[in-house]
């Protein structure tokens, strides 16, 4: 596997009920096709959060029309191994 860029983007929330953390899976997903690889992305709704700093106040569940700025995040393609005896 190569390194990813998400790349920045900009979404307007268009649906009831859709969370930071959702948003961020549905993105990565879209852009890396493969949900098991967007599910594993770790710290990219941390960085979401810190993007938009405001978000927070509203609660867990954003408003309708608020738009969410995405930060560029790169993904490696390496795999850590894990070894649980020597």
């Amino acid at each position: 596997m190569s390194d990813v860029t998400l790349p920045t983007a900009r979404i307007r929330i268009t649906r009831e009920d859709a969370s930071l953390e959702q948003i961020c899976f549905e993105y990565a997903f879209q852009v890396l096709g493969d949900a098991r690889r967007a599910a594993r992305i770790s710290g990219y709704v941390e960085a979401a959060l810190e993007a938009n700093r405001s978000i927070a106040a509203t609660g867990l569940v954003l408003p309708l029309g608020v738009e969410v700025t995405l930060p560029e995040w790169r993904i490696s393609g390496t795999v850590s191994q894990v070894r649980l005896w020597d």
